[in-house]
């Protein structure tokens, strides 16, 4: 008896041993792209433990996988994606499939005076990048006990991927040996999302600070091109098209009164944007910019210079095709003093070519009406919110723009500071608005387009991609204007700092959410086409009421988009809308356990 008993107790100390050896167990789970999940917040009461997506062809579609800790830290971590695959064996391949782990950013002070300090989700780190195909440093992770690690994973399903159910797992990997399997559903619907965006954008993007910041110095022209390319082709695969680049304009010979231009630089730079190859065969194949800024040097010698350059300018673009899609950025926030000079340039622009078209940020004017062929209104001047109606000292009615359309010319917008407070913590009045901050809601970053639909807008400009670079580190302090984030979309991922071999853009929640609001506008315009404007306006309406005022609870922003969807694939499949098949969920339903 007493040697069993020390047998036994061998034993016990035995298992003991080998549950001490044993890493610490993960908690997981899923969340929607529309939550900013941040490192201290408690676990949902349901853990939802599958991942439900729903995607048109030729779209992306994210989920977020969260890790969480509970006692020690758990090392070690790694994820791997299986194909996905249907009942009939057809299958979209896991390298259409991208991890990435969410860094976060210490916020010490909030872009709004109501914000929130901390710790916020922003950068996305990926395991193999899209741009070199590179494996980083990101994975395997550690994850910190008691805190949550959440991970950016994105879906693109091809536009030869046939309709229906599709089915995969995410491993949860400690070492070699799977820990736990995720499931994945994704429904891919019987409608194609165009490559090119039907919206039209013009994001700054300044080239030259892009090689500084990953380089250290201006190194070459060389190295300016290839990474200004590497970034241009980041915002075009997030549907969104660039103005600045190089920066550097088409140098030019003057001799008899006559102006030559050498094109060959430029066209080599700029071209594959506009003729659609610069994406190759892979996502958003044949994708094309939507716009193209009109560079000049800094200085001419004469007027008469400058007018023979800017005609080159247009007599190239209409040989190359492109000439729908050239502007002139003529004046950047002009206040009533500017407006002679204003008027004065425009004119001597037109009077080069009556084709080029002049954008100038800001509300109408009929000072400038003879000028401006884009108008670019502050997004906070389309209407006066009621209280606060000295903030835009012009707000014209909306009627103004509608009949310029009639004329050829365009109405756009862009958001700026003034979506929180400029260098100031914004107050009552900066609330509401659709922002590209980081502190702000995953709702507010993805609006914009919602708010461009119903207020028939058709072009976004914002200044700039990457204004930090040219100023500071923007792993350590991204914050501008007041703004934690503004002006700045992306991060320079050095290999010193992510990873791998060679330099890539990396990319934020931001940026992937502003590419889910332009998918937003793409299924928007697709019903409109189909079944008339008034159709898309019933759903828009849904979510956008004013500029300041919009749906910002997750689960019905997404809930309005799925009926969107459902909508759509019924069309395409010669269903009647409002008919759901067998078997099919209504919006907002899911499995949590």
């Amino acid at each position: 008896m007493r040697r069993l008993a020390i047998l036994a107790l061998l034993g016990m100390h035995v298992v003991s041993g080998v549950y001490a050896m044993r890493p610490p167990s993960l908690k997981w789970w899923i969340a929607d792209s529309l939550q900013k999940i941040t490192p201290g917040e408690s676990a949902p009461p349901q853990l939802l433990k599958r991942a439900d997506i729903f995607a048109a062809r030729n779209e992306f579609e994210p989920f977020q996988l969260v890790l969480h800790a509970d006692n020690e830290d758990a090392g070690g971590v790694d994820i791997r994606c299986s194909d996905l695959r249907s009942v009939g064996g057809e299958k979209i391949s896991s390298a259409n499939i991208t991890i990435y782990a969410e860094q976060f950013l210490d916020v010490t002070r909030p872009s709004l005076a109501s914000g929130t300090p901390g710790l916020w989700p922003d950068a996305l780190i990926p395991r193999i990048d899209r741009y070199a195909n590179e494996r980083r440093n990101a994975f395997p992770l550690v994850v910190r006990r008691s805190r949550n690690q959440p991970l950016w994973i994105e879906v693109y399903v091809p536009e030869t991927a046939l309709p229906g159910k599709y089915d995969g797992v995410v491993s949860i990997l400690r070492g070699e040996a799977v820990e736990s399997t995720v499931p994945v559903h994704l429904t891919v619907w019987a409608f194609t999302l165009p490559s090119t965006a039907t919206l039209k954008s013009s994001f700054g993007l300044n080239g030259t600070a892009i090689l500084k910041q990953h380089l250290g110095s201006y190194t070459s022209d060389e190295d300016l091109y290839r990474l200004t390319e590497l970034y241009a082709k980041a915002a075009l695969l997030h549907r969104i098209s660039i103005y600045g680049g190089s920066m550097v304009p088409p140098k030019y010979q003057y001799a008899g009164g006559h102006v030559r231009v050498d094109w060959v630089p430029y066209d080599r730079e700029v071209g594959p944007f506009l003729n659609g190859t610069v994406l190759g065969a892979g996502p958003l194949h044949g994708a094309r910019a939507t716009s193209v800024d009109l560079r000049t040097p800094a200085a001419f010698d004469t007027d008469q210079q400058r007018s023979l350059y800017l005609a080159e300018w247009v007599k190239h673009f209409r040989e190359k095709g492109w000439a729908d899609r050239l502007f002139l950025y003529l004046w950047d926030e002009p206040s009533p003093a500017d407006f002679p000079k204003v008027v004065t340039k425009g004119l001597a622009s037109l009077a080069a070519d009556s084709g080029i078209r002049n954008l100038v940020t800001v509300p109408f004017n009929a000072k400038l009406d003879p000028v401006v062929q884009i108008w670019v209104p502050l997004m906070n001047c389309l209407e006066r919110r009621p209280g606060y109606d000295d903030f835009c000292a012009e707000a014209p009615p909306l009627s103004a723009y509608y009949g310029q359309a009639e004329q050829g010319r365009s109405l756009w917008f862009y958001q700026s500071c003034a979506s929180h407070g400029c260098n100031i913590a914004g107050g009552d009045y900066f609330s509401g608005w659709p922002s590209y901050m980081i502190d702000a809601p995953a709702t507010a970053n993805r609006v914009m387009q919602w708010v461009a639909w119903k207020y028939r807008i058709k072009g976004e400009l914002y200044y700039s991609m990457n204004e930090a670079y040219g100023q500071k580190d923007p792993w350590t302090d991204i914050r501008l204007f007041g703004g934690n984030g503004d002006g700045t979309l992306f991060y320079p991922g050095r290999p010193s700092r992510i990873g791998g071999r060679t330099d890539i853009p990396i990319e934020s929640i931001r940026l992937k959410l502003i590419r889910e609001g332009m998918e937003d506008y793409e299924y928007l315009a697709l019903l409109a086409k189909l079944e008339g404007q008034s159709a898309a306006d019933e759903y828009a309406d849904r979510i956008v009421q004013k500029p300041w005022l919009w749906e910002s609870r997750p689960e019905v922003f997404l809930g309005v988009r799925r009926e969107l969807g459902e909508t759509l694939n019924r069309l395409a499949t010669g269903r009647p809308v409002g008919e759901r098949p067998a078997g099919e969920r209504a919006a907002g339903e899911n499995d949590a356990q």
